[in-house]
């Protein structure tokens, strides 16, 4: 699930990110002390002329300031390009132990509240195919649930509902049993509400067990089984699925550095944040979410259908929500996708509409902010490189 909404952590280095893109350098370089890192670059026709807007080397160094500043233990990026050149990255290392493995680009790492962003594709495509109505109340799907006439799918998948978060002291100290959704929203119920349907933005992970039970109910199999079924297959997405006992473990920061996180079960994040991914899977998605290939015009025109989310004004930043996709204004780049923290480790995934670049990042610690931050750094460096061509 998402700990915290991806806002609270962009803004206050919109300084250092704005500095660093107009210096007249890519990126910070890397600092002599910094660990051994590695990289490739996958195409199938890679260009010969021009060269990529980012390279190898602009990702690496974004990579290392942030893993000298103890961001993340390791991390990993990948970037597409507007010709169609995906590159990766990698820094840092599979653990803290003495001779722990570099990081792995195959493993599958859990991608918290982008789970939600894959929910969001499903309850659009099912809105196309006229098996729901998304301005209509949801009394139908979910009888129990008060005021369920007056809820639509629309004020769920925007945050817009008024359900409190589910993530109460009574479940933060249960995290390693399983729990059911209906449970789960139970206990939001009892925190009470903080707000009314079609009111302002109040982001909950609450709202999307309530869609993952409207999926099930429509479609009469799993919310899992559907987004399978409509993302995962279709895109390649071959190492995305609910995360695995086998999933690799991560760290917590705290004050006296990282320490090994507890692994919880998957049912606390549901489908509000259960998935694991890897960043060419999510590479994927993000080109996908762009291009229309999972979403016809309407669809993708209500998904980018924004309302206030945060005030950042203060910092420069304009942060909104739409259907299950964050927008992020940064000067002249504006950045759509998603930041999601899980049990163990925490990704964002984004991409600029204006040039269809995309890029994914995934850390395996659970602090939320650097990964958003190395995303926004390498589309601004991408950006400026493109203006002094």
């Amino acid at each position: 699930m998402q700990k915290q909404p991806m806002s609270l952590f962009i803004g206050a280095a919109v300084v250092l990110v704005t500095a660093a893109c107009t210096s007249g350098t890519a990126a910070t370089k890397a600092p002599s002390t910094a660990p051994p890192f590695t990289s490739s670059t996958l195409s199938p026709n890679p260009p010969q002329s021009p060269e990529p807007a980012v390279q190898r080397a602009d990702l690496l160094a974004i990579l290392a300031s942030h893993h000298a500043a103890g961001e993340f233990v390791g991390a990993r990026v990948a970037f597409l390009d507007r010709d169609g050149t995906i590159t990766q990255a990698v820094a840092g290392r599979q653990g803290t132990g003495p001779g722990s493995p570099r990081v792995d680009l195959e493993a599958p790492w859990g991608i918290g509240s982008i789970t939600k962003t894959h929910l969001a594709v499903v309850v659009l495509q099912l809105a196309e195919e006229g098996r729901l109505d998304l301005d209509a109340g949801i009394s139908g799907s979910v009888p129990d649930l008060a005021g369920a006439d007056l809820i639509t799918p629309r004020d769920l998948l925007q945050h817009t509902f008024g359900l409190n978060d589910y993530t109460q002291p009574v479940v933060e100290r249960q995290m390693q049993r399983a729990w059911t959704s209906a449970e789960l929203v139970a206990v939001a119920e009892e925190a009470g509400r903080v707000g009314r349907p079609g009111g302002a933005y109040h982001y909950a992970n609450t709202n999307y067990l309530v869609l993952g039970e409207i999926v099930e109910q429509v479609t009469g199999g799993s919310w899992l089984g559907a987004v399978r079924e409509r993302i995962f297959a279709p895109l390649g997405m071959s190492e995305s699925d609910l995360i695995g006992s086998d999933s690799p473990g991560g760290y917590d920061l705290e004050q006296a550095g990282f320490v090994e996180a507890p692994r919880d079960d998957p049912s606390t994040g549901g489908a509000a944040g259960a998935l694991e991914s890897t960043v060419p899977d999510l590479l994927r998605f993000a080109a996908a979410l762009n291009n229309g290939t999972l979403l016809n015009a309407q669809s993708q025109a209500a998904m980018r259908s924004f309302v206030p989310g945060e005030d950042l004004s203060d910092l420069g930043v304009v942060h909104s929500y739409g259907l299950g996709l964050e927008r992020y204004e940064v000067g002249a780049l504006t950045v759509l996708g998603h930041l999601g923290v899980s049990d163990a480790h925490s990704a964002f995934v984004g991409f600029d509409p204006k040039s269809g670049r995309a890029v994914a990042v995934q850390i395996n610690s659970t602090n939320g902010g650097p990964q958003a931050l190395i995303a926004v750094e390498a589309l601004m460096a991408a950006a400026q490189i493109h203006e002094a061509d």
